[in-house]
């Protein structure tokens, strides 16, 4: 139960005694009921804050009293009557007194009810009434009786040594005791004592809850944090409990929490009905401010100024409705999130959405934080102001900066609310879709699309652009593709055409067919978007070698202040893929802190995992494992469509074989997708990491599949380049391993042969060694090299040398000189060197003794 201090009033030389429990309060209590009985009269304070149980104490003294024979009579004081003479006292003479008498009472102060006059009439009745009997009166809320009540009380109590009259008052802990003063007047002629009610503590909210079941310990810890110790708290939450048919378990804290907010909030509301206007008004005020507002801007949302403005709040802070705050009161605060809740609650929606939208404007006129004003806006009607979506969308973008995408959408989707021009509406919308896509991506695309469908005729091609490489950012290449198809014609931006063709460079190799083609892209670059577009076309097709380095530079020289990001992703893929890799790295850098700029998640976090591909080709694990971690706190792995995911999981798998964890790769690689994977580019590339776990694994048949599979998806695009990726001769590997080297040789070939055309046959030697390894064991089968129509290691190659290498090869093997080469060739000695230079690096030997005796030929 509650803590009691019983301690007679300032007296000098009084003592303190600490009680607890409601039965010793009674014991208290009783005994001064007991002495009135007697003859002896006494004054008594209850003291307590809110829920303290004060009102149920002095109700439990009364009916003692009565069953006692006492006369008794209690009134309830009310700040809305506390300005109304004798308030009060005429609750208490309206129950002592019989109804005839009324009416003599009541006209003996009606010519002077605003004054004293009537007090010496009113004090010999009640002495009269004393001496028939003893009398105790109490008076709940003392601290808003009336101050003509107040002298009667004072002026009856001087004369209490006389007649037997027992006095209880309640009062708030928190609030002065009277409009007249703190303490009874010091001519009372008998002792005054206080009862103060504590909130209780943890061995008293355990005995309470043991009074209806077994509660945790952790849960008795939570009960007393929520409730604040309050027992008209606890006495709801354990109701709510009772009729739920719940222990007092751990496990129910939450709910427990819940309902102690609830019951502050009720008892709130019950407040606020009995407080003045305005009051009521100062504490809606502060609690919609939510402490951003100092005393004078909350007073201008209430209504109130000067003196009537500090009262109120006095008022409030001793209701326990405010509280104090470290900076001396200049921000105002409610005591608590429920009193809050409770506020709110005794509103109606319109009142609370014209209260917001007036805390706006007073905020806004007083230069408030922008972060503050829109959060008052966010509950505001619609306002048809410029400055509205000025500070939502200025808000909005410190939340972005600072991590909190949701609230800053939220804004977003207020500030849709306000009529507005058609292009800032679409701006608004391309703005809304790039905080989107981290935790709704699928209303991120729509909005794009929107934008693309809807903004072609307003002539803002930088907001088109800036839409369509959003949206081939995520990777919904199928869907960009379709919209852009329409939009290219209609608006006839360079940009947008480029971005159209990589939409449909990354769509699968049988996308749907369009209602409407796609601009053809002309052979030379206007713009970087273009140069950067046909960098990665002819890298992926193995062609113009000499223009791709040219294009995918002039994609990444930053002339556009306002590039899209896209391209110039292509561009450093084609950089790559003539082994620039500290080129291409250098753009991927710059085009991550671009996106960061821009707000455009998907393409940051795209930019990184190429990032991790190109240090896995380098041998910087560690650093490719960062970048792809970073690409998950990009843009989280859920929120990436299904068509790119399969980029991050084969550069992940690639890193982690790169590392030998092959336990690792194999769960990523075993992982599902999610549906429409398999639609775009991107899954050749997981298919080809697959390919290599099974080849470390020791599973060159299942090697094989995937790699077959990757083929036949690049085929059938026309993604020629081994640079890209050299499935052939992974699969020539895997085919080596499984015995089968006519393939293989078909396919090392076949691979050598692209490489060299694409200028770059030494990008493949690693992979070139390994498939000479495979097929050297595969010629070591039953009957040695050459059974079974399979070739020894020196003749495993021939179809990967040209007719001139192969020519050149077989005079070295026999003996001949390079000038002698040279003279039966008819070329120059240093052509010469070079045939044997790339014959040694396609066979995968170290010079001209290891040269087979015949290649054929």
């Amino acid at each position: 139960m509650s803590a009691v201090h019983d301690v007679p009033e300032s007296r000098p030389g009084t003592a303190e005694n600490r009680l607890v429990g409601r039965d010793q309060q009674l014991h208290v209590l009783g005994n001064l009921v007991a002495d009135l009985a007697r003859g002896r009269s006494g004054l008594v304070t209850i003291s307590g804050g809110p829920g303290s149980g004060r009102s149920a104490l002095l109700e439990e003294v009364l009916d003692r009293a009565r069953a006692a024979g006492i006369n008794t009579a209690a009134a309830q004081s009310s700040p809305l009557e506390t300005d109304v003479p004798y308030s009060t006292t005429a609750q208490l003479i309206a129950l002592l007194c019989p109804p005839e008498q009324l009416a003599r009472i009541s006209s003996a102060w009606a010519e002077g009810a605003t004054t004293n006059a009537p007090i010496p009439h009113l004090r010999r009745h009640f002495i009269d009434l004393a001496r028939e009997r003893p009398l105790l009166f109490a008076v709940d809320d003392h601290q808003w009786i009336d101050p003509w009540s107040l002298a009667w009380c004072h002026a009856l109590l001087r004369h209490v040594d006389r007649v037997p009259i027992l006095m209880i008052r309640t009062v708030r802990a928190t609030a002065p005791e009277s409009p007249g003063g703190a303490r009874w007047d010091e001519s009372v002629p008998v002792s005054a004592r206080r009862v103060r009610l504590e909130p209780l503590e943890t061995p008293d909210v355990a005995r309470l809850l043991s009074q209806h079941g077994d509660p945790d310990p952790a849960f008795v810890a939570a009960a007393v944090s929520a409730t604040a110790g309050n027992p008209a708290v606890l006495h709801e939450v354990i109701e709510e409990f009772r009729c739920a048919g719940l222990g007092f378990e751990a496990r129910h804290v939450p709910r427990l929490r819940v309902h102690a907010s609830d019951a502050v909030a009720v008892a709130v509301g019950r407040t606020l009905r009995g407080l003045p206007a305005d009051q009521v008004a100062l504490l809606r005020a502060i609690a919609f401010c939510g402490g951003e507002f100092d005393f004078e801007l909350a007073c201008a949302l209430a209504g109130l100024h000067g003196s009537a403005a500090v009262e109120a709040r006095s008022a409030l802070r001793h209701l326990g409705l405010l509280c104090e705050s470290a900076d001396g009161g200049r921000v105002p605060r409610v005591s608590s999130p429920a009193v809050a809740t409770g506020v709110f609650a005794e509103m109606e929606p319109a009142e609370r959405e014209d209260l917001h939208a007036r805390a706006a404007e007073i905020a806004q006129r007083a230069a408030v934080e922008p972060a503050v004003v829109a959060e008052l806006l966010l509950s505001a009607p619609q306002m048809r102001k410029r400055w509205v979506v000025e500070t939502l969308v200025d808000a909005a973008e410190q939340h972005r900066r600072e991590g909190r995408d949701e609230r800053a959408a939220e804004l977003l989707r207020r500030a849709l609310r306000e009529p507005v021009p058609t292009t800032c509406r679409q701006r608004l919308l391309v703005r809304l879709a790039a905080i989107e896509v981290v935790h709704a991506p699928v209303a991120s695309d729509g909005r794009l699309r929107q934008v693309l469908a809807d903004a072609a005729g307003t002539g803002n091609s930088a907001l088109l652009v800036r839409a369509a490489d959003l949206l081939v950012g995520r990777g919904d290449a199928e869907a960009a593709r379709r919209e852009l198809a329409v939009v290219c014609h209609r608006a006839g931006v360079p940009a947008l055409d480029a971005l159209g063709r990589l939409a449909d460079e990354e769509c699968g190799p049988e996308p749907d067919p369009l209602a409407t083609p796609l601009p053809a892209l002309p052979d030379g670059p206007s713009d970087s978007a273009r140069a950067g577009v046909l960098a990665w076309r002819y890298a992926r097709l193995g062609r113009r070698p000499d223009l791709v380095r040219a294009f995918a530079r002039e994609a990444l020289s930053g002339r556009e202040a306002e590039a899209p990001l896209g391209p110039r992703i292509a561009a450093c893929r084609a950089l790559a893929c003539r082994d620039d890799l500290a080129e291409a790295a250098a753009g991927l850098t710059a085009v991550i802190s671009d996106a960061n700029r821009r707000g455009a998640r998907a393409a940051a976090a795209f930019a990184l995992v190429q990032r991790a591909v190109l240090a896995s080709r380098d041998g910087r694990c560690p650093a490719a494992s960062a970048d792809l971690a970073a690409a998950e706190r990009e843009l989280p792995l859920h929120c990436w469509h299904p068509a790119m995911l399969p980029h991050h999981r084969a550069a992940r798998i690639t890193a982690l074989l790169r590392r030998e964890h092959l336990a690792e790769a194999a769960e990523v690689a075993a992982a599902e997708l999610p549906l429409g994977a398999e639609r775009g580019m991107a899954f050749g590339y997981l298919l080809h990491a697959r390919g290599e776990l099974a080849l470390a694994t020791g599973d060159p048949e299942t090697a094989l599949g995937y790699f077959q599979e990757c083929g036949r998806i690049l085929r059938a695009k026309g993604w020629l380049n081994p640079a890209v990726l050299p499935w052939r001769m992974s699969a020539a590997i895997a085919q080596g391993r499984l015995g089968d080297s006519r393939a293989a040789t078909r396919l090392v070939g076949e691979e050598l042969e692209l490489a060299e055309r694409w200028g770059m046959p030494g990008l493949l030697e690693p992979l070139h060694r390994t498939a000479l390894t495979a097929l050297s064991v595969a010629g070591t089968g039953p009957g040695g090299p050459g059974a079974a129509g399979v070739p020894a290691v020196g003749a495993a190659l021939p179809a990967a040398l040209s007719v001139p290498e192969r020519r050149a090869a077989n005079l070295a093997a026999r003996g001949l000189s390079n000038k002698d080469i040279a003279a039966e060739l008819g070329v120059t000695v240093r052509t010469v060197e070079l045939r044997l230079t790339k014959c040694y690096r396609k066979l995968g030997i170290e010079g001209r003794s290891q040269l087979p005796a015949d290649l054929g030929g």
